[in-house]
């Protein structure tokens, strides 16, 4: 650990100190197939885990009678954090928040005027187009008729011990081609790719000092599409979600579209005054969690990829009659566990069973303690493990009749429909094989227990507690297995709250950060990340906020000189050498 007020110089004439194939094994090498195994695990997890929550209210709700902001951000869980604390002053500069290793200045955070945060808009800005290709002349594409030249990149990969290797990168007026079949392949055109696509705009917000700065700075923003709420010292709330969305000429590009007529062109970008924004609503509370943020009549088309609307209706509820509310208590809204739709399903397995009795004794006696359950996803729970069975059980036998048994590619807002679903009860979803929809929940009953039986290798409920398909699991690149990972990464943690909860909790994916900015009182602003900011391994900082985070209990982030100097404990310079 860093000693106080240590100097360092650095020599640009010193040695590197990099172990070299001489100097000792190469632990990374030795790794690779444990860390790519992991990868493997982790990619459609990755894509289920992506989500964040958002919020800010106005002065109205709080006890200081100035707005609050809260943010977490919902991504892969790890040892190091994604993101990394960081209070950068410069001229012009003074801003605290998160940012990324490495990258220049803050993506989320505060200065000493306006607080903001993001969540993932799911704005539709790719499109993928069936391009047919010339058998005769393979680098050749047809557009509107006649075979046009793709161009073609040759990237070359270094590969360590091994010769290089040569991926050949076909990009036609669409954008790169991302999969081929025979003649037929499929261009993706993508917002990032475009000239500019990629121009970082979002880390300008620190240098904005009120509503119309910091609207500005959004104006010039490509993406990705975002939900931004905003909060001031002066007062002010509001919301923009900024991003180039693309305008199509026909169609929203849900399925891949013809590339050989200009029929499914894009014809621009949505104006920036025509996206959704909000400057102190009338409520005082403004609320994105990934789910739909405008009404079914707002044109022009943004995107179908809402998400759930489990976690926007909690944190609503939770504070759209408070007016006392202070940073501790919008923290305790980001650690919340409860679940909208497990509730849900509970009613009604409850009242099916009036009519329709599961089989199994199991999920009866389980069926019956759901009338004590609250709607919290507690860790010692088997009920709430029950539910989760039954809840995907239920979307499977729905759905068996049309998909067959790949029901499980079917995903996005599942739980939504099976709510509908249930509540409606109509005719046409209703599988043969069943009377009527009571019947189907006890089916789905006696499939969940029997499912919860085989994945715990036991018959007995109390072994079916919801931290024994919930638990934590943090790992570090390097540490998947064995002494590394109980040195570097922490494992089989119980954890309370599911995908519904506004602490949206998987094995390997949930809040990877947490901040509430107070301007108010920019010292009593909360910042937390899932470790700690030291990436060395026995380091005192290498995972010392985790018992904060994971307890949910706030850490207070200094931000004017005299706070900052009375909470520093260790100082460390970095001087150039000369």
């Amino acid at each position: 650990d860093m000693q106080p007020d240590t100097v360092l110089k650095a020599d640009r004439g010193a040695s590197t100190g990099v172990r070299t194939s001489e100097s000792g094994p190469d632990l990374t090498a030795a790794l690779t197939q444990s860390i790519q195994e992991f990868l493997q695990e982790s990619k459609s997890e990755i894509r289920q885990g992506l989500g964040s929550n958002n919020w800010v209210v106005s002065g109205a709700h709080t006890a200081t009678g100035k707005p609050l902001l809260a943010n977490d951000t919902h991504l892969e869980l790890s040892i190091p954090s994604i993101w990394y604390e960081l209070h950068l002053t410069a001229p012009g500069w003074d801003v605290k928040g998160v940012t990324f290793p490495g990258a220049p200045m803050i993506v989320i955070g505060h200065n000493d005027h306006i607080a903001w945060g993001f969540t993932n808009s799911g704005a539709d800005v790719q499109d993928l187009y069936v391009e047919t290709f010339n058998p005769a002349s393979p680098d050749e594409y047809r557009v509107k008729g006649a075979w046009t030249k793709a161009q073609v990149i040759d990237e070359t990969i270094r590969i360590k011990g091994q010769p290089d290797e040569h991926l050949k990168i076909v990009v036609t007026r669409h954008g790169p081609i991302v999969h081929r079949e025979g003649d037929k392949a499929y261009a993706l055109r993508w917002t990032a790719t475009e000239p500019g696509g990629l121009a970082n705009s979002y880390n300008w917000l620190g240098k904005a000092r009120n509503w119309k700065e910091f609207r500005e700075i959004m104006r010039h923003v490509w993406g990705p599409g975002q939900n931004a709420v905003y909060a001031d010292v002066e007062g002010n709330i509001g919301y923009v979600m900024a991003a180039r969305v693309p305008i199509r000429k026909k169609g929203h590009g849900e399925v891949p579209v013809p590339g050989d007529t200009d029929d499914y062109e894009w014809t621009g970008y949505i104006p920036f005054d025509q996206l959704p924004q909000a400057l102190n609503p009338e409520s005082g509370l403004i609320v994105t969690a990934n789910a739909r943020v405008v009404g079914p009549n707002y044109k022009p088309y943004l995107t179908d990829r809402w998400e759930e609307p489990y976690r926007t209706a909690r944190i609503y509820d939770l504070l759209h009659d408070r007016h006392d509310l202070r940073p501790e208590d919008m923290l305790k809204v980001q650690t919340d566990t409860y679940s909208y739709p497990h509730l849900f399903l509970a009613d009604q397995l409850m009242a099916a069973e009036k009519i329709a009795q599961p089989t199994d004794p199991r999920a009866r006696t389980l069926i019956e303690g759901l009338k004590d359950w609250n709607g919290i996803a507690d860790a010692r729970s088997p009920e709430v493990s029950f539910l989760n069975a039954a809840r995907r059980v239920a979307i499977d036998l729905l759905l068996e009749p049309f998909l067959g048994k790949d029901t499980n590619l079917y995903h996005w807002r599942s739980t939504a429909f099976l709510q509908k679903v249930l509540t409606d009860r109509p005719a046409k979803w209703l599988p043969a094989a069943y009377k009527n929809y009571d019947e189907l929940l006890a089916a789905a009953a006696d499939l969940a227990v029997a499912n919860l039986a085989e994945q715990t290798k036991s018959g007995r409920v109390e072994d079916w507690a919801w931290k024994c398909f919930n638990s934590l699991d943090m790992f570090h690149p390097l540490g998947h297995d064995g002494l590394l990972k109980r040195f570097l990464s922490i494992t089989d943690k119980p954890q309370a709250g599911t995908v519904y909860s506004v602490r949206a909790a998987t094995k390997h994916h949930g809040p990877a950060m947490r901040f509430v900015g107070n301007p108010g009182n920019w010292d009593e602003s909360i910042l937390l990340i899932p470790a700690g900011q030291s990436g060395q391994p026995g380091s005192s900082h290498y995972s010392d906020q985790f018992s904060y985070w994971y307890e949910g209990k706030p850490v207070f982030a200094a931000f004017s000189d005299a706070a900052q100097a009375n909470a520093r404990r260790h100082a460390l310079i970095l001087k150039p050498g000369s």
